[in-house]
């Protein structure tokens, strides 16, 4: 899949990469490069304006990124990924009770990563369920604040315990 959907300052950026030196950005074509200087540093090139991005921090698609000096949060995902939390955000616009997130198999919570009142990014790991001795991160589907169930660590929960709830 090479369709994109960036998000910065709440303006959308629709991305399509033809291959490795072309794309298409909201409808337009463009020639690019992107070239690697160190682990966190890059250099973008796009309709021959050359850009230097560090990426101060990267948290799943959201991502921090100095771009020429300009602070910038960035969120990226797949266009699917980018439809379904569309579409999650307005179904659970019309249930004022948020969105619930159950467990997907029984097991033991291990551990709590967050807690009540949190406001969490979308992608952001929750919680950690253990089921058959591997370690399941349990993630925020949409981003919210958070309301954590009366589910402690330690806990043993069955399938579709209600662990927590984003609104």
């Amino acid at each position: 899949m090479n369709d994109f959907v960036s998000r910065i300052d709440d303006k959308k950026y629709s991305i399509r990469f033809l291959d490795d030196s072309r794309l298409i950005l909201n409808g337009n074509e463009y020639r690019y490069s992107i070239k690697k200087l160190s682990s966190d540093n890059y250099v973008l090139t796009i309709k021959d304006k050359s850009f230097l991005c560090t990426v101060i921090e990267n948290r799943n698609s959201s991502n921090e990124i100095l771009i020429n000096g300009n602070l910038q949060k960035v969120i990226a995902h797949t266009l699917i990924a980018d439809k379904a939390e569309e579409l999650l955000k307005s179904q659970s616009q019309f249930h004022s009770s948020g969105m619930i997130v159950k467990a997907p198999m029984p097991g033991l919570i291990l551990k709590i990563k967050k807690q009540n009142g949190d406001f969490v990014e979308r992608g952001e790991t929750v919680m950690i369920l253990e089921a058959m001795k591997m370690e399941n991160e349990i993630r925020a589907p949409i981003s919210g604040t958070l309301t954590l169930n009366s589910i402690k660590e330690g806990t043993s929960v069955e399938k579709n315990t209600k662990l927590f709830e984003i609104k």
